[in-house]
């Protein structure tokens, strides 16, 4: 249960920070009028539709319909609690943390989470003492030395080898008390088929631990030797570790991510340890070639520029292309290092050495430029259909940039090396980019079609508007309080958005619109947001309030109405003379509208 210390802390919170100032540290925003504007970071998009509004701490995304205030946010894209966001927030304010109770359920939780860490770290030191102090460790040191790395990388990397059989580290934990199922939980063993017992998941395996920005061990990737298949084997998602918000080698690279303002993202485990053990201390990996948005996210708070060095196998350039897509619609700067001869960064930087990898990096083309050298690449333009091909894979890049004189001098550049006219190249840039936006809007029309109710919209609006008026205008609330029959509301979201200004009104006798945001369910957040962040005036708030209060009054009782004379036909057909009763309700409902509407 909460205390007023709690809530004057959380109250402090919310009116010190800027929500802009926050938000900015994941998502590009650039100023348009009272708003900041950017893509959401929630889903993606190429049209900035996400909005923040600094006067009133709210965000809103009219893509996704994603909003609230700036705990909802740091709550949505970190995915935490409202307290850890509270804590963030508090930490990057220089706030003191208020005592508090902590819950039955959040005790268990935080043990569970630290048990998990103690666990992970027990199986690192587990597989590291396999490799380096065991007979098991002959062949894959053996393997690791032939692949150029150090003793010295092993021991700060804490390489490990997971040894073969079916159950060494399960029978080792065992031994020490750990029972099965945090091992469960941990990712590191596995249930057999039959139910009876249990098997290592990492068996005969390179083990690097993957470790969170703290530097805690939360999970491992897994290499074999020779061609057995999968080739990496990660640890499943488990409370501590999800692979799509973690970066290999990210614990050691983000000051130099920061101090740099780039980040290198490379593919695997040995590429990310080469290169940062040769001095691309800002390089990353992403676990394999999927990188995720989240993952983006995670490096934009520290640079504005990635720069990717896949493998150049056919995997690999696959994977580069998607992820330079989903990485310009964050916002962020992007090149692309091509490695020759279809060597992987490791291969490279032990054969070529560090400097020739940085002149890479330096040289690597910037996103456009890229996209055009692989087309030219993969496409015999000297035809016709060869030339269409080009401008079609062209496109979507095109269309993305934000640069109009990029674009326009990528425009002239295509049509030189295709000899074809410009305006023609223009021209269908142009039905590219109005057919994506017809496609964007026709799919937010169906999702918010899919997840609206069937209510009258004059209805919807004008609860929508009553909801403003007590927020902008709290002298309101009162009234509203007296003359609004709280059951005549008919969105279930602005039914609880109500109740909530309610209660917090009765509680303080004042209150920050905002503040109300993280009592609600999301769904009710997002259309309180969306409520909050219209710009329209009002000439006549008292008119406003009448005609609300009118309309939201007439829909109830027609819905009274529609319930009592159906009623009536289903006990006339049943032979039931208590039809007349619902009948004459029907009928003193039906006056009672046609009254309003005199008055009207």
């Amino acid at each position: 249960m909460r205390d007023a210390a709690y809530d004057d802390f959380i109250d402090k919170l919310r009116s010190s920070c800027d929500i802009v100032e926050v938000i900015a540290e994941y998502v590009p925003l650039k100023k348009k009028g009272n708003n900041f504007w950017g893509c959401c970071p929630f889903h993606s998009e190429k049209t900035a539709s996400f909005s923040v509004n600094p006067a009133k701490g709210f965000f809103y995304c009219f893509g996704c319909q994603a909003g609230g205030n700036v705990f909802t946010f740091l709550m949505k894209v970190e995915n935490i609690s409202f307290w850890d966001a509270a804590k963030q927030l508090a930490n990057k304010l220089n706030i003191p943390l208020p005592e508090k109770e902590k819950s039955a359920q959040e005790l268990a939780r935080e043990r569970e989470i630290t048990s998990l860490y103690k666990v992970n770290q027990m199986a690192s030191e587990f597989f590291h003492s396999c490799l380096m102090n065991t007979n098991y460790g002959v062949k894959p040191l053996q393997y690791l030395h032939e692949r150029g790395v150090a003793r010295e990388a092993m021991i700060e990397y804490q390489i490990g080898f997971a040894p073969p059989g079916w159950d060494k580290l399960f029978t080792s934990f065992r031994s020490r008390g750990v029972e099965p199922e945090l091992l469960l939980n941990a990712g590191l063993i596995m249930q057999r088929a039959s139910g009876n017992g249990f098997y290592d998941r990492f068996r005969e395996r390179i083990m690097f631990p993957i470790c969170d920005v703290r530097g805690r061990v939360i999970g491992f990737g897994g290499r074999v030797m020779d061609g057995d298949q999968p080739k990496y084997l990660n640890s499943p998602e488990t409370k501590v570790f999800n692979k799509r918000r973690v970066l290999y080698g990210f614990d050691k690279a983000e000051r130099h991510i920061r101090s740099s303002g780039q980040a290198i993202v490379v593919e695997g485990y040995m590429d990310l340890i080469t290169a940062q053990v040769s001095g691309v201390h800002n390089a990353v990996a992403s676990l394999g070639t999927a990188f995720s948005v989240e993952q983006s996210r995670l490096l934009l708070r520290c640079a504005s520029e990635i720069v990717f060095a896949y493998d150049s196998d056919a995997a690999g350039q696959n994977a580069t292309a998607r992820a330079l897509a989903m990485v310009r619609d964050q916002g962020a700067s992007v090149r692309v290092i091509s490695v020759p001869d279809g060597k992987d960064p490791d291969e490279f930087i032990r054969r070529q050495g560090a400097e020739a990898f940085q002149l890479l990096i330096d040289k690597a083309p910037a996103f456009l430029e890229y996209m055009l050298r692989q087309s030219l690449r993969d496409t015999d333009y000297s035809t016709l259909e060869g030339k269409v091909s080009v401008v079609g894979k062209l496109l979507p890049a095109l269309a993305v940039s934000d640069n109009a004189v990029e674009v326009n001098a990528y425009i002239v550049k295509i049509a030189q090396i295709l000899a074809l006219d410009e305006q023609s190249i223009r021209s269908e840039l142009r039905k590219f980019q109005t057919s994506q936006q017809t496609n964007l809007v026709t799919k937010q029309k169906k999702e918010v079609f899919a997840g609206s109710r069937k209510m009258n919209e004059a209805t919807h609006q004008a609860e929508q508007l009553l909801i403003r008026l007590m927020c902008e205008n709290q002298q309101f609330i009162e009234v509203i309080q007296e003359r609004l029959n709280i059951s005549s509301i008919q969105d279930q979201n602005h039914l609880e958005i109500i109740h909530s200004i309610y209660i917090t009104y009765e509680q303080k006798n004042d209150f920050d619109p905002a503040a109300i945001t993280s009592e609600l369910t999301e769904p009710a957040a997002a259309e309180f947001s969306q409520i909050m962040m219209s710009e329209s005036n009002f000439d006549d708030i008292q008119r406003i309030l009448s005609d609300c209060l009118r309309t939201i009054q007439v829909a109830y009782l027609n819905h009274l109405y529609e319930q009592h004379r159906l009623r009536a036909d289903e006990l006339e057909r049943l032979g039931d003379s208590s039809f007349l009763q619902e009948l004459a309700e029907s009928q003193r409902i039906k006056n009672e509208i046609n009254k309003i509407h005199k008055l009207q």
